[in-house]
């Protein structure tokens, strides 16, 4: 079980439950005046630049009480990912989203962080809803399956051999795509690099669980960058990177930098289903400017005050540290500023808002 609350992208193997809860403020955790949780930070290799995540042992997370929750909270501002260790048994969607919906205690929408879902399939009488590659768990659906093959047998009311679709960078990214017969020898990309939101309306989530319920085997796999630098990272098959907003704001030229400190990003309306008929560049960062997203009139209606202008960089709220918090593939407009009282540039030409998002991945992404 991870509990994270960085940017992340997912690598399109394996079968894991997903939640990002906007919140039911009446959702609470039972009470206790004490918690046995404990956090060992986790220790990266001598050469590694990683100073982030931690592993959480004592707390059993279908039993989680108000106590843990105040330790959780600590130490994921701290840690900014924690991994639950030695649960006695399978955390329940329920719980999941228990979990996850107490880190949003304002927010009343309770659905996926994407929107609502569209109707799937029905079984036995459940009605099952999400897309193929993201169906949601019927007794709650706003936990989400990602990955790739059949459900569990028996798992949370699935129809039998029921399989998720998994994601495929051949329908979404640029061609050339990567051969078949180097796919089968391990290959592969990115999908996309993104932080959980809807980009449009829904408030994003503060915290995403990932739990993994069946992971691949086999040999790593071997990611690559494909933009012109032959940039490779070794991961197991399954896994899911991370970047650490504070770091790459950290590690970000010094005048990119002091421009994301005081600058804002708009987002497109519908941001999923506009993007939903381009193309991604090849590392999954950006959009392909070609003209393929889909034009105003084709999108669901758009209500001007639920569009989301953001700041480039975000303050966590009890360590005060910045980070930067960017998704280069929704974004429509860019209100630049270089200092706090510094003349603000407007950039909507969507090539140019691409071209200047690109400049802030190069350091970002690069494997640590």
């Amino acid at each position: 079980m991870v509990v994270e609350s960085l940017t992340e992208v997912v690598a399109p193997e394996g079968v894991k439950a997903r939640l990002v809860a906007t919140k039911a403020s009446d959702i609470s955790l039972p009470h206790a005046e004490t918690t046995n949780g404990r956090v060992v930070p986790v220790q990266h290799p001598a050469e590694s630049k990683v100073d982030f995540g931690a592993e959480v042992y004592g707390i059993d997370l279908n039993k989680v009480t108000d106590a843990d929750f105040e330790f959780i909270s600590d130490a994921l501002h701290k840690h900014k990912v924690l991994i639950f260790k030695e649960q006695p048994e399978m955390l329940k969607p329920q719980q999941q989203y228990l979990l996850t919906a107490n880190f949003d205690p304002d927010e009343t929408t309770g659905g996926f962080a994407h929107g609502a879902d569209p109707f799937l399939t029905s079984h036995d009488g459940v009605n099952i809803y999400g897309i193929q590659s993201r169906p949601a768990i019927p007794v709650q659906p706003q936990v989400h399956i990602l990955g790739r093959g059949e459900v569990p047998q028996g798992h949370f009311q699935f129809p039998p051999g029921f399989k998720v679709k998994g994601i495929d960078h051949r329908e979404f990214h640029l061609p050339p795509h990567i051969p078949q017969e180097e796919r089968e020898k391990g290959a592969s990309r990115f999908y996309q690099w993104h932080w959980d939101g809807a980009l449009y309306n829904i408030p994003p989530p503060r915290v995403g669980c990932l739990l993994a319920v069946k992971t691949p085997k086999g040999p790593d796999v071997t990611v690559r960058w494909e933009d012109g630098t032959g940039t490779e990272m070794k991961i197991p098959p399954g896994a899911t990177a991370y970047v650490a907003g504070s770091r790459a704001l950290e590690v970000l030229d010094p005048e990119l930098r002091q421009i994301a400190l005081h600058s804002r990003i708009e987002y497109a309306p519908h941001a999923f289903k506009w993007m939903s008929t381009a193309h991604s560049a090849r590392l999954g960062h950006i959009l392909e400017t070609e003209g393929l997203e889909l034009p105003r009139e084709k999108l669901p209606p758009i209500d001007e005050s639920k569009i989301c202008i953001y700041p480039m960089v975000w303050t966590n709220p009890k360590t005060g540290e910045k980070s930067l918090q960017v998704h280069g593939q929704g974004a429509v407009k860019l209100y630049l500023k270089s200092s706090p009282d510094g003349e603000e540039t407007t950039i909507d030409d969507l090539k140019e808002v691409r071209d200047f998002m690109h400049k802030y991945f190069p350091s970002m992404l690069q494997p640590l």
